[in-house]
């Protein structure tokens, strides 16, 4: 299962605030909907924005949410948390927030952090994983893992189509319509995970 929650996404916060859903869209393994997975509005002022999804699944014994936000000012991330639970507990959380020392300071939280010491990222980040869901990556080679604190390279496949190269190696396809994603497609460990935008539920 923690195949399944890496994959929603790469990615997802949840900060309490109340917002609508901007698209809504249906997880999908082997056919079969598993749950879903929101991408909200975003609610900054001025030169404040942020990107915030939600996702929840369920298969056999196991019920998981992922979620992610990120915050930016004047274009530039300035914080970034991702978290995912399964079954009420947490499983893994990774907080990327600006620092003193260096641009950015990442930390781990959750049954692994003991393996993941603390790091630091000393380049801007304009661009991150979650913000593939608002917006198409035209001239864009790489983006940020929330989950990771890692770049990920990405490389246009064909119109519309684009894939990116996670830090363990996988690689997720996002493709887009009229420059609003319309599908995500991963491969982890012999599960096909598509995650599709529900037209009917806008």
């Amino acid at each position: 299962m923690k195949v399944l929650g890496i994959t929603v996404l790469g990615i997802l916060f949840l900060s309490g605030l109340p917002a609508k859903a901007q698209n809504l869209y249906d997880v999908i393994v082997a056919g079969r909907t598993i749950g879903s997975l929101k991408v909200f509005d975003n609610k900054g002022k001025d030169d404040v924005e942020t990107h915030r999804i939600e996702s929840d699944f369920k298969v056999m014994f196991y019920k998981g949410t992922y979620a992610t936000q990120t915050n930016y000012v004047q274009g530039k991330l300035v914080s970034a948390t991702c978290s995912h639970h399964v079954n009420g507990d947490l499983k893994e959380k990774t907080l990327t927030k600006s620092s003193n020392k260096s641009l950015y300071e990442i930390l781990f939280s959750g049954e692994d952090a003991e393996d993941k010491p603390k790091m630091e990222f000393n380049s801007p980040i304009n661009s991150t994983i979650t913000g593939l869901y608002y917006k198409e990556p035209v001239n864009i080679n790489e983006v940020y893992s929330e989950r990771y604190g890692k770049m990920c390279s990405v490389k246009r496949l064909s119109d519309g189509k684009y894939g990116v190269t996670l830090p363990d190696g996988k690689q997720g396809i996002y493709s887009y319509k009229d420059g609003r994603c319309q599908e995500v497609k991963t491969d982890l460990a012999g599960f096909k995970l598509r995650i599709v935008l529900n037209e009917k539920r806008l």
